[in-house]
């Protein structure tokens, strides 16, 4: 079994932080979301992992640079979820042309249990279906209702699709290359068929590609929600028992006050008097003294002047005062 991550997509909801460090590098809780994303992925046993990418391309794969267990699929034009498989698929990277290698594919920006991906590659070794799909209640579109195992599209349908899927690669063998989406160039053929199997998720799963659901991920890491490890550093609990997670290297000054759920990258620095709650400040981050967060993320190196407020906030690294992007 090959995994597939999709990392090759812009970030454009969590702009601009975006702008200076690709989505599937943002940590929200000290781990960049590529690294959960390939982890889940091998963890369900995946023999190795291809991630296609376009947008930020070159700090993503020095970023990976140590991994020999996960290959690149660089994409010099944008070719879509269907594409960059169809890419993939004729480079050779997943496997030769005309075999049925099994293949399980995740989103950078998804956060699931490792456990599910398995049950989902597995439920379609056991069924004679092409192609299967991970399901989830959750509000949004596309929507989906299950006939037996089968999935159809249905705009009153209480199941979504959670961003997880495992196919047969010889389907890949039956599309032209270039631009294309996995809805339009293989779930959807496949359910007008009647052969997209659906495989509802036992565990959490989460789209990380909001603030709001970044933030949501972030507190769900440090609750224990899904089995990844934190990285070094201490968990601490607020008054209310609320997790606050400083990674080794951050610092906090004894007269800050925090509330969590709260994440300090490494490096990151809080200053005196500053408050800051339900957030994550990115690696070498700094909040000035007085300064108030809430509900933000502060990228890597990013900095609060003393006195300011980020509320709702994506600060970048070049963010340097009042008037920028939710700051007042």
């Amino acid at each position: 079994m090959i995994g597939f991550c999709l990392a090759a997509g812009a970030g454009s909801r969590l702009a601009p932080l975006t702008a200076s460090v690709p989505k599937p590098l943002l940590a929200p809780a000290g781990r960049p979301l590529l690294e959960l994303a390939c982890d889940a992925l091998a963890k369900a046993g995946a023999g190795r992992v291809v991630a296609n990418l376009h947008h930020g391309a070159e700090a993503i794969a020095a970023h990976l640079a140590g991994r020999t267990d996960v290959a690149l699929a660089c994409e010099q034009v944008l070719l879509g979820t269907g594409g960059g498989l169809v890419a993939a698929r004729r480079a050779g990277l997943l496997g030769a042309r005309g075999d049925n290698t099994l293949l399980l594919v995740t989103c950078a920006d998804h956060v699931v249990d490792p456990a599910d991906l398995a049950a989902l590659a597995a439920a379609l070794e056991r069924s004679g279906a092409p192609m299967a799909m991970g399901v989830g209640r959750g509000p949004g579109e596309p929507t989906f209702r299950l006939e037996g195992d089968r999935a159809a599209a249905d705009p009153r349908g209480p199941w979504k699709a959670a961003g997880v899927f495992a196919l047969r690669a010889r389907l890949l063998d039956q599309l032209e290359p270039g631009w294309s989406t996995m809805l339009d160039a293989l779930l959807e053929p496949c359910w007008r068929r009647g052969e997209l199997l659906g495989v509802p998720l036992r565990g959490a799963w989460a789209d990380a590609g909001t603030l709001a659901r970044f933030l949501d991920v972030s507190a769900g890491l440090l609750q224990g929600r899904w089995p990844y490890p934190l990285p070094p550093g201490e968990l601490r609990r607020d008054r209310r028992g609320a997790p606050v997670f400083l990674a080794a290297g951050a610092r906090l000054d004894p007269g800050a006050v925090v509330a969590g759920p709260l994440v300090l990258d490494r490096g990151a620095r809080l200053g005196g008097g500053a408050f800051a709650t339900r957030s994550v400040l990115g690696p070498g981050a700094t909040v000035g003294a007085g300064a108030r967060v809430s509900g933000s993320i502060l990228g890597p190196g990013a900095s609060l002047p003393p006195g300011e407020l980020a509320v709702a906030a994506l600060l970048p690294a070049t963010t340097s005062g009042t008037g920028a992007g939710g700051i007042g």
